[in-house]
């Protein structure tokens, strides 16, 4: 009887465990996603809505107003997103090179002061950014780099660095340097090693890199802010303001939630599909870079 009782008790808990384990995932997924899908269905609300209450009768008064008017010729959205993928796009590929020849170079090639220079490179990870704002600014000004989008490339690339070279360092130690040895022996020399072996291997590594970079460029607002002037050069984070005010009292500007809300959803769009598109490569690569 007992032996009988016990796999029938193993598969009770069992379905229990799962059961609590999917209820509890699915509050938790729910309380997670209610801002984004409460963003979502202001979008398509008109402006008075937050003062009429949203609710299950605000469904009613759906409308893609606020979106076409986004998307309206005058509003030159194409432009700032445009400018967003030039500085996002520029951000994660230069992050990515770099950090992959130095992180080789810290990973495989040892000389002296090697580790010390390493932690040196990290450092400023601890320096607060809005301190940097002032030097930054005028060595871009003597350089002539100023209300220009390869100036804010080099300010951003230059902030993600020291992340990147921690996760390319770490990650390139976990590959056994034997497939390099026989590499060698079959005539490799290091550039190829490090294109043919080394960045194969790493991938997820180099994705993660280039996936920070990408969102750190497309999300950034505070270098457009100080370093950007004119309104041909603005990203999409420093363009919400000019885009989403609808009126104005003298000397205040009125916000409108709804295009707020809608231009909020464009400017997600492109994060979440190319998370989705290089999760399973984000989540080895944050992994694997983070532990040695």
């Amino acid at each position: 009887m007992t032996a009988t009782a016990a796999p029938a008790l193993r598969g009770a808990r069992r379905q229990l465990s799962t059961a609590t384990y999917l209820v509890v995932g699915t509050v938790l997924a729910l309380l997670f996603l209610a801002p984004v899908l409460y963003i979502a269905l202001r979008s398509f609300l008109p402006a008075s809505a937050d003062a009429d209450g949203v609710g299950w009768a605000s469904l009613q008064s759906l409308t893609a107003t606020n979106y076409e008017r986004i998307f309206d010729p005058s509003v030159g959205i194409s432009t700032y997103v445009r400018n967003s993928f030039v500085v996002a796009i520029s951000v994660a590929l230069l992050a990515g090179l770099v950090s992959v020849l130095a992180g080789y170079a810290l990973s495989r090639i040892r000389f002296r002061f090697s580790g010390a220079i390493f932690v040196l490179l990290l450092c400023p990870l601890v320096v607060p950014y809005q301190g940097l704002l002032t030097p930054l600014s005028i060595v871009l000004g003597r350089l002539g780099l100023l209300d220009s989008l390869l100036g804010v490339v080099l300010v951003l690339v230059t902030l993600q660095l020291p992340f990147s070279v921690f996760v390319m360092r770490n990650t390139l130690d976990g590959i056994p340097p034997e497939l390099e040895e026989a590499a060698a022996l079959d005539g490799a020399g290091t550039a190829r090693m490090l294109r043919a072996i080394m960045v194969p291997l790493a991938w997820p590594g180099v994705v993660t890199v280039c996936l920070f970079g990408f969102m750190a460029g497309w999300n950034d607002l505070l270098s457009s802010v100080v370093f950007l002037s004119s309104d041909g050069s603005y990203t999409l984070p420093l363009a919400l303001t000019n885009i989403t005010t609808s009126f104005k009292i003298p000397g205040v500007q009125i916000v409108d939630p709804g295009l707020l809300t809608a231009t909020a959803c464009v400017a997600t769009v492109p994060v979440v599909l190319i998370f989705l598109a290089l999760q399973r490569y984000y989540t080895k690569g944050l992994i694997g870079g983070s532990i040695k």
